[in-house]
């Protein structure tokens, strides 16, 4: 019955992962939706058999809602089911109830990322001595991390979390996560991973060598509100300074050095919109070029849009001579690919608020005020 329940759940998943280790191994899935207002939820569902897969531990299901405070600080409250196989065949119930404080920012070339979590069993207690793990009262959770800044469509995560116990010290645990994540798509990537968990002079200690697998795809997009009836703009080219020059006769085609998408704003006025800088101190052309947001479709070509030094190219979705496609206001990627195949990979990020978002040279977003204000 769980296996049916497990793949009726998975019609609607968003993501599936397996873990597997000495002690047995994991099988999930998640469905999650972001709301209005910075809101989420989300559901997992979980099954752990022995590490043969022949004797089923545990069933875990997950409800969470999530609100993003302050554009970096989010704060979830978890409640969990899960029933505990015993030794006769049987299951026992247990709840808990979570609660996790998370944050992240900028450092060098990647995002920290922290996070800290406290967890209290709820409900009636099942008292099993044949389990008497599951008499779990208050636990705590403290995890420190460092994500490297995506570089093409790889990046990998590593942290430290700790779980004290103020009440059996002894039974301090550690572990230890490393995660390479590849995006294959806009809408699918895979994860691969290795943790390590060890238990410190506890009575029995025990160290777990885990590999965990994690594949993740969005089902569909949310629907984009509606525009304005209000006449989207033509592209256009808006210089840095008065030109004392004129337009070369053949200015070259602009190298992936000299342009990159500098600006993006999936929820802009009145519509979504782009802005390509041409950084260096030459004039140059965007013939060739194309932005795309998917590296399975043609997208957007540019013909030949002369750029003088330090100028900026605008598009607004359907616009005049800009792209058709509009920019998922959850997130998304985007790109700027050069006539010869190199190419700039925009991580768009979820919009937060009215501001547009500033991107730096290596396609690393952050929120900020926009062209709007121009």
């Amino acid at each position: 019955m769980r296996i049916v329940f497990l793949l009726a759940f998975g019609l609607i998943a968003h993501s599936t992962w397996c873990q597997w280790s000495e002690s047995g191994g994991w099988l999930g899935l998640e469905v999650n939706q972001s709301l209005r207002n910075n809101w989420a939820w989300s559901v997992q569902y979980e099954n752990r058999w022995d590490a043969d897969w022949t004797r089923h531990q545990r069933g875990i299901l997950d409800a969470s809602i999530e609100n993003t405070l302050f554009s970096a600080v989010k704060v979830n409250l978890q409640y969990r089911y899960s029933e505990e196989r015993n030794r006769t065949g049987g299951y026992i119930p247990k709840q808990r109830l979570a609660f996790r404080l998370s944050s992240e920012g900028d450092l060098g070339k990647g995002e920290w990322n922290a996070r800290f979590m406290t967890a209290q069993g709820v409900g009636a207690k099942s008292h099993s001595t044949d389990m008497p793990w599951l008499e779990e009262g208050q636990s705590w959770r403290f995890r420190v991390g460092y994500q490297h800044a995506r570089q093409g469509l790889w990046r990998w995560k590593m942290d430290l979390e700790q779980f004290p116990d103020f009440q059996q010290f002894p039974e301090h645990k550690t572990r230890f996560r490393w995660l390479i994540t590849r995006e294959i798509n806009e809408s699918l990537s895979a994860c691969m991973g290795y943790i390590w968990s060890q238990e410190w002079n506890a009575i029995d200690p025990e160290t777990l060598h885990i590999v965990k697998a994690n594949l993740s795809w969005a089902l569909d997009r949310p629907k984009k509100r509606k525009k304005s009836k209000t006449k989207i703009p033509v592209a256009r080219v808006i210089p840095a300074n008065p030109l004392n020059s004129v337009t070369p006769v053949a200015p070259p085609v602009c190298t992936s050095e000299a342009v990159y998408v500098s600006e993006v704003h999936s929820k802009g006025e009145p519509a979504d919109w782009v802005v390509i800088t041409n950084r260096s101190d030459d004039w140059c052309t965007l013939k060739g070029w194309r932005l795309t947001d998917s590296l399975a479709k043609p997208g957007m070509e540019f013909e030949a849009i002369a750029l003088p030094p330090k100028a900026k190219w605008v598009g607004y979705e359907k616009g005049q001579g800009a792209f058709d496609f509009g920019i998922a206001s959850d997130g998304e990627w985007i790109f700027l690919v050069h006539p010869n195949g190199q190419m700039q990979q925009i991580e768009v990020l979820p919009q937060r608020s009215d501001a547009a978002q500033s991107v730096d040279f290596l396609g690393k977003s952050k929120p900020s005020s926009g062209l709007e204000n121009d």
